[in-house]
């Protein structure tokens, strides 16, 4: 009789491979250029620094557009944190409790 597959189940499956792609519109300085302008040159610029690569481009007549992936990066989190509601103050004082009220000289 062959041995479960039970107990090897987790050693056997592979951990799961996170892949995120996305398209990002960058818009050039003059048209039908490479030029890119500032904030589109820095977002790019971020986007390498953070683990992007830019693996295709499209070109337009005012801007390019870029294929971004990374992989093994963890999940995004998918549920939010539960928040804690703070204490509440003192009661308000009731209409009538306030500083006096009257003409001033």
């Amino acid at each position: 009789m062959p041995p479960s597959p039970q107990p090897l189940l987790g050693r056997l499956l592979p951990m799961a491979e996170y892949h995120e792609v996305f398209h990002e519109r960058l818009y050039l300085r003059e048209p039908r250029t490479e030029r890119l302008r500032k904030s589109a040159a820095g977002r790019l610029r971020h986007l390498l620094n953070t683990g992007w690569k830019e693996t295709e481009r499209w070109h337009a007549d005012d801007y390019i557009t870029v294929r971004m992936e990374r992989s093994g990066v963890a999940p995004r989190m998918t549920e939010m944190p539960k928040i804690v509601p703070s204490q509440p103050g003192p009661p308000r004082r009731g209409p009538g409790q306030g500083p006096p009220s009257g003409q001033r000289r």
